[in-house]
């Protein structure tokens, strides 16, 4: 079954992808798991009614899941992980902290 995710058009060029940190990360996980989508391209300057519909905030990355619509990139990324395991893009628990140590405490 193919997804359907409603990601950010570019400005001034409606048929490209735009530059959104969060559309990126969910089409890039779909991508590597290999899953099939179809994205649907949004002016967030002009948001046409439809997309208003899925999405009252008018945000995206909004995706379709078994005709129901979701919205936010962790939960997004969430569900793709839970309903295609393989692979797995979970950070290793060993890496999922990252300390900072100041400069001058090194000194």
């Amino acid at each position: 079954m193919t997804l359907e995710i409603a990601v950010k058009a570019a400005a001034g060029a409606p048929e490209l992808l735009g530059d959104c940190p969060f559309c990126q990360r969910v089409l890039l996980t779909l991508e590597e798991k290999k899953v099939p989508y179809k994205s649907l391209l949004v002016n967030l300057s002009d948001k046409p009614k439809w997309f208003l519909d899925i999405s009252p905030e008018g945000k995206v990355p909004v995706v379709k899941f078994d005709g129901k619509w979701v919205a936010d990139s962790d939960v997004i990324v969430g569900i793709l992980e839970e309903k295609y395991p393989e692979p797995s893009l979970v950070t290793p628990p060993e890496f999922a902290s990252v300390e900072l140590v100041s400069f001058w405490t090194q000194i």
